[in-house]
């Protein structure tokens, strides 16, 4: 029998600026967890990780721009929270308005309807963003008010996978064992939501098995698993999503493989320039193109004309 466990900490008390963040998950999984074992894996929620380093701001401090202004006018977002997009780098791609089909189809799975109505009008409209790293985040540039005192929300360390890092490193010189270390973060995908690595240390995030040959020995167009994904969603079992209070999950009989050099940002991402993305994008619509009919067939050549 192959086992995996994952062990959520109930244990972690309020995180503060300036906490000793490390310290304070090896404690905890001294008490719940029978102490930090060889090989296990810290998946942590990228807010408490935000917290300690004091990555938060008062929204009474933040003071939108014309462009922001203007977004809130054309959309209904909150233009302070428009603005907090600019300031932490970030570039709109698109905004989703949450109304008609994306507004009923959250509210479908909505347990307080009045509750879900309130949210929806107060929020508008979603950001998908792009960073200066390169990163693509769906909601918001993964600022996050959820869990905070009212007027505050955090942001995400300007670089996620130096973050985890230190936090692997801290742990790893207080019990002297290899642990691999993953952030976690909320982001949206078609019909939901699921919580994606956003920086990562001492594992490969991804799997390495593409053409290997399946039970038949024939090679296989698969088996490029982005397993830091999966285990932050395997850990998002556990942490919940509102009030369960568990930011911290250790998973335990995985058996990885240990890289000090692979992360999220140069193992997950495509290394690519922006005319590289360009030139995808020209063949897609290009090859789409064969798979309808003729009037179709010249919408999307123009449309690859444009890009």
């Amino acid at each position: 029998m192959k086992k995996i466990e994952v062990l959520g900490l109930q244990n972690i008390p309020e995180i503060k600026a300036g906490n000793d963040l490390p310290g304070i998950v090896v404690n905890c999984a001294a008490d719940q967890a029978g102490g930090i074992k060889d090989k296990d894996i810290v998946v942590l929620t990228s807010k408490i990780v935000s917290k300690a380093l004091g990555l938060t701001k008062k929204m009474s401090d933040v003071r939108p721009g014309k462009k922001a202004l203007a977004i809130s006018r054309k959309t209904g977002k909150d233009s302070k929270w428009v603005q907090m997009v600019f300031d932490a780098g970030h570039k709109i791609l698109a905004i989703i308005p949450i109304k008609g089909l994306v507004k009923q189809h959250i509210m479908n799975v909505s347990g307080d309807h009045e509750a879900g109505d309130e949210l929806c009008e107060h929020e508008q409209a979603v950001l998908i963003t792009l960073s200066r790293e390169g990163r693509i985040h769906t909601c918001d540039a993964g600022i996050d008010g959820s869990n905070h005192p009212a007027g505050i929300v955090s942001f995400l360390p300007a670089d996620p996978d130096e973050a985890a890092a230190r936090i692997r490193q801290k742990i790893q010189q207080l019990t002297g064992k290899t642990v691999a270390v993953i952030l976690a973060d909320t982001e949206m995908i078609p019909f939901g939501t699921m919580d994606f690595a956003v920086g990562s240390a001492g594992i490969e995030p991804r799997a390495k098995q593409f053409a290997s040959p399946d039970n038949f020995g024939r090679p296989k167009f698969g088996g490029i698993d982005l397993t830091a994904y999966e285990l932050c969603s395997a850990s998002a079992l556990v942490f919940g999503q509102t009030s369960a209070g568990i930011p911290v999950a250790i998973i335990r009989g995985y058996d990885y493989q240990v890289s000090e050099d692979e992360n999220i940002a140069n193992t997950i991402w495509a290394q690519a320039g922006s005319a590289d993305v360009v030139g995808v994008v020209k063949e897609s619509l290009q090859a789409t193109a064969y798979a309808f009919g003729l009037k179709h067939r010249l919408l999307l050549k123009i449309a690859s004309w444009f890009v």
